[in-house]
């Protein structure tokens, strides 16, 4: 059997994971928003911006794997949303602002350090989580974890369920020894997220009854990278939440960037449902 040349496999493998992978990626633009939006850095050094009304009800924005805040620059930007509420969109660790900081695969650690970020909510109103992707399965575990603090949760495009959130067969690529050397940097950490997370979601499942707040789940049928029948799972599981499942038929994994009219007014729905 001829011998692949190692050049030929490495190019091989980048652009097998660029197909699979690079649609989740979310590169920090040059656009220089500092005069709409503020860099917060917590006790703990996470990092985020903030933007809007900081005496307002806070909504907390969490980005998916690999990404940073910049995923919501358009929400942080919005009219209907600066006017009126505390808008803070988090760099989880390991991204971002926040690249400094170890990774956290664990979700209840991910939950730990976003927490830091209520000190920002001045109203006395519980906050808003907005979650998008893995920032979807994050805001599940911070809703477990902090329910005096948290009032309302918006889950976009998120994997929720243990079975349908393992691995998949690009990831279980990328951990191999040989092949992890040769994956972007970006794209190792989103491996590294995404390999316990099947285990991590199978923990909070037995959890899920505990949230009672007005829940959204935002799900496109046609996702290629979270299946879709974790709308499904969500109605199951979240027997007493406050329930809403709004299905996109022919939309795929990014409906939060191509409908974020509809995002914006579920997010104002929910600031006013607590």
């Amino acid at each position: 059997m001829q011998q692949i040349p190692s050049r030929t496999l490495k190019i091989f493998v980048l652009v097998t994971l660029a197909a699979a992978c690079a649609p989740i990626f979310v590169s920090e633009d040059p656009d220089n928003l500092s005069e709409m939006a503020a860099e917060i850095t917590t006790k703990n050094g996470l990092k985020a911006m903030q933007a809007g009304q900081p005496t307002q009800p806070m909504v907390l924005f969490i980005h998916g794997t690999p990404g940073s805040w910049h995923a919501f620059k358009d929400y942080l930007v919005h009219p209907r949303l600066v006017s009126s509420l505390n808008l803070v969109a988090v760099d989880r660790p390991g991204f971002g602002r926040s690249a400094d900081l170890a990774l956290a695969p664990s979700l209840t650690r991910q939950s730990e350090l976003i927490a830091g970020l209520f000190d920002l909510n001045l109203s006395g109103q519980p906050i808003v989580v907005v979650g998008h992707s893995l920032g979807g399965s994050i805001g599940l575990r911070v809703a477990v974890d902090h329910p005096d603090s948290v009032g309302a949760l918006l889950s976009i495009s998120a994997a929720l369920s243990p079975e349908l959130g393992k691995p998949r067969w690009y990831n279980r690529l990328a951990a191999l020894p040989l092949v992890r050397y040769v994956v972007p940097a970006d794209l190792k950490l989103a491996n590294a997220e995404i390999m316990p997370l099947r285990d991590e979601l199978n923990v909070l499942q037995h959890q899920l009854a505990k949230i009672r707040i007005p829940v959204t789940i935002i799900q496109g049928s046609e996702d290629p990278l979270v299946n879709p029948d974790n709308a499904a799972y969500a109605e199951a599981k979240l027997i007493n939440a406050q329930l809403k499942v709004d299905r996109f038929p022919e939309e795929g994994h990014f409906i939060v960037w191509s409908h974020v009219d509809h995002v914006v007014d579920e997010i104002l729905r929910l600031s006013k449902q607590h």
